[in-house]
C-alpha cells in the first residue's frame, strides 16, 4: 500500500510558510521630508538705538573772581550747597567805594556849576558882541569855557558811574543758580582781582553728559542715511536717554546740544554732549552712566529670529525654503542683534522662508514639509537694541 505522506507535504509546507509570514512585521512605508517650520520674512522700519557710555560734567562752570580789593566782610553761602540767581555769596567792605562815591558825585556837581555860569557868561557876551560893545576876544572865551565845561561835566558823570560800579562789585553774587564749591579765602582776609578764584560756580540743573562717537561710527550712520537705510531728524532733535549704572532708567530725555566737528587725533573719536533736566539733582558731575542715542529708524529691515541662525567656522548661514520645498543655504551678513532677532545685513530679504524649528533635520538640496510658524512682533523702542549696548565702550 502506498504512503499517503509524500502527498500531503506540499499543503503543509505552505501552510508553515503563511503561519511564519503572519508572525513578521509588515514592512515600513517609504520615509516622507522631514517637518520644519518657517517663517516668511517681511521688511520693518525700526527704531535705531546707539548705546554708549557718558559721563557727566556741568554746563556751565564759573570761577567767581574779586574785581576790586577790600577786606571780605561776609560769606553767607553754605559751601557744597544749592545757591539761587541772584544770591549773595560775598560781600567786600563798601566804606572805602560808598566816599569815592560821594567825592565823585561832589565833583559832578561842582562841574555843572561851572557849566550854567558858562552858560550865563554866553548869553550875556553873545549879543554884545553882535552889537559891537564887547570885543570878538570875549565871545570867543566864553564860547570856550562853555565846551571846556560841558567835557567837565561828561568827565565828571563817567567818575560817578565808574565809582558807583566799583561800589557794585563789592557785592559778588550768583550769576545762575548752581552749587557752590569750597571757598578759596574766609571773611576778615583781604582780597583783590589777584586771586585767582573765591569759588566755582556749578549749574547742575540743567546737567550735560558727554559721550564720544568714533570715526568708524559716524561715516558707517553716514553712509546708511546717505543710501536711504537709516531716516534720521536733524542733530538737535536726537533724544538720548540714560540708565544710571544702578540699572536704574532715568526719568529724563536729554537733548544733544553740540557734537564737534573735529575728530581727536589721539583716538579717533568726536564728542557729543547733550544736556538733560537735573531738577531732583539724581546726576552729579563725574558720574559715569549709559546713553542710548535714540530718534532714528532703520527703513526696510529684515530681522529673523536667533533660532534660524547657524554660526559655523564659514560663518553665519541660514536655510531657505522654495516654493517646490527645497531648502537651500544661504550665507549671511550680521547686522546688530535686535531684542531676540538679528539684523541681517545681507543674505537674506523680504518674502524668504527661514527655516525656524527643525533645523538640524534640513540638508542644502534636499525637500521638507514646511510649516508657516507665527510671525515675530514688529521690533520696538524698547526691544531694538544694537548688540552694541551689551560691550558698550
Amino acid at each position: 500500500m502506498t504512503p499517503r505522506i509524500p502527498a500531503l507535504a506540499p499543503a503543509l509546507v505552505l501552510t508553515l510558510a503563511v503561519l511564519a509570514a503572519c508572525g513578521q512585521p509588515p514592512a515600513a512605508p517609504p520615509a516622507g521630508p522631514p517637518v520644519v517650520q518657517v517663517l516668511t520674512l517681511k521688511a520693518e522700519d525700526i527704531p535705531v538705538e546707539k548705546v554708549l557710555v557718558g559721563r557727566a560734567v556741568t554746563d556751565i562752570s564759573v570761577d567767581l573772581q574779586a574785581r576790586v580789593t577790600g577786606e571780605l566782610v561776609e560769606r553767607p553761602f553754605t559751601e557744597g550747597g544749592m545757591v539761587k540767581k541772584g544770591d549773595v555769596l560775598f560781600r567786600i567792605d563798601p566804606r572805602q567805594f560808598q566816599a569815592d562815591l560821594e567825592s565823585s558825585r561832589a565833583k559832578l556837581a561842582q562841574a555843572e556849576a561851572k557849566l550854567a555860569q558858562a552858560e550865563v557868561d554866553l548869553k550875556r557876551v553873545e549879543p554884545l558882541a553882535k552889537a559891537g560893545a564887547a570885543p570878538q576876544q570875549d565871545l570867543d572865551n566864553a564860547r570856550t569855557s562853555l565846551l571846556s565845561a560841558q567835557a567837565d561835566v561828561r568827565a565828571a558823570q563817567a567818575a560817578v558811574a565808574n565809582s558807583a560800579l566799583s561800589l557794585s562789585y563789592t557785592t559778588i553774587s550768583a550769576p545762575f543758580a548752581g552749587r557752590a564749591g569750597k571757598a578759596s579765602i574766609d571773611p576778615g582776609a583781604v582780597v583783590s582781582p589777584s586771586i585767582a578764584s573765591l569759588v566755582t560756580l556749578d549749574q547742575v540743573d540743567p546737567i550735560a553728559v558727554e559721550f564720544t562717537l568714533s570715526e568708524s561710527e559716524i561715516l558707517g550712520v553716514r553712509r546708511e542715511i546717505e543710501a536711504g537705510r537709516i531716516r534720521s531728524p536733524s542733530l538737535d532733535r536726537l533724544d538720548v536717554r540714560a540708565t544710571l549704572l544702578t540699572g536704574q532708567v532715568y526719568p529724563h530725555t536729554g537733548q544733544i546740544s553740540f557734537a564737534d566737528i573735529r575728530l581727536r587725533p589721539e583716538t579717533g573719536t568726536a564728542l557729543v554732549r547733550a544736556r538733560f533736566p537735573n531738577p531732583e539733582g539724581r546726576i552729579h558731575p563725574g558720574q559715569f552712566m549709559r546713553v542710548a542715542v535714540v530718534g532714528m529708524v532703520r527703513v526696510g529691515a529684515v530681522l529673523v529670529p536667533q533660532a534660524a541662525v547657524a554660526q559655523g567656522p564659514s560663518g553665519a548661514t541660514a536655510f531657505v525654503v522654495a516654493a517646490d520645498g527645497t531648502a537651500s543655504q544661504r550665507q549671511l551678513v550680521l547686522g546688530d542683534w535686535m531684542g531676540e532677532r538679528w539684523l541681517i545685513r545681507d543674505g537674506l530679504k523680504a518674502g524668504d522662508r527661514v527655516v525656524v524649528e527643525g533645523l538640524q533635520k534640513v540638508r542644502a538640496g534636499s525637500k521638507v514639509q514646511a510649516g508657516e510658524a507665527a510671525a515675530e512682533k514688529p521690533a520696538t523702542a524698547a526691544a531694538a537694541k544694537p548688540a552694541s549696548a551689551a560691550a558698550a565702550h
